[in-house]
């Protein structure tokens, strides 16, 4: 828990500076194009950039953005060549479910923690991606976008010095099609609930 605590208050702290940021250059962009704002929109909006903020926070930024030591840590790992990368399928997924590493503390959790992000920090993509844009209410659209953000965030991984692995793509994209399938079951219900959905016995209704 404590490692979850760790990660959740640097996402935290990332999410509490840059989301006012997003929130006036918003503003601006409205009153500029002199649009009104909706405001039930709006709200679904900054809850997107909450979440890619906190996103990137927990995979491209240092872990803290007011600790000088965790910056001089991260610069020092841009510049001394660190980085690795797997690009064979289920290698790390294997290593963290039936391999133990003695160098690591609570090597279990370390692992269990690992696979559960790299899938639950995409499971709010799925869902947000088809109610931002009807472009991707079809699940093949939305993990296409979820392919395309997890391989530009395990580039930007090497290149800034930490390790890209083709099963963070295969978990990522996993996370994504949860949470597309959380999105239609719940649309899927709201149209069965509404008086206006169809009433033909044996008729389904899809997800759009």
């Amino acid at each position: 828990m404590r490692l979850v605590d760790f990660f959740l208050q640097g996402m935290l702290r990332y999410v509490l500076v840059l989301l006012p940021v997003y929130m006036l250059f918003r503003a601006l962009y409205l009153l500029i194009k002199r649009r009104k704002p909706v405001w039930a929109h709006e709200l679904l909006l900054a809850v997107g950039a909450a979440y890619g903020i906190s996103l990137v926070s927990q995979t491209l930024l240092p872990q803290s953005i007011y600790g000088l030591e965790d910056l001089e840590y991260y610069t020092q790992n841009m510049f001394q060549c660190h980085r690795s990368y797997n690009l064979i399928p289920m290698r790390t997924v294997w290593a963290y479910l039936f391999t133990q590493n003695d160098r690591v503390n609570d090597w279990g959790s370390v692992a269990l923690l690992n696979l559960s992000a790299n899938i639950g920090l995409f499971i709010p993509l799925g869902v947000l991606a088809p109610m931002l844009g009807r472009r991707l209410r079809r699940l093949r659209s939305t993990v296409l976008l979820g392919l395309a953000i997890s391989f530009a965030i395990e580039a930007g991984q090497y290149l800034i010095g930490r390790s890209a692995d083709v099963d963070d793509l295969i978990l990522n994209v996993f996370g994504v099609v949860i949470g597309y399938g959380i999105w239609a079951a719940v649309r899927r219900t709201d149209k069965a609930l509404s008086p206006s959905a169809p009433m033909e016995s044996g008729g389904e209704v899809g997800p759009g």
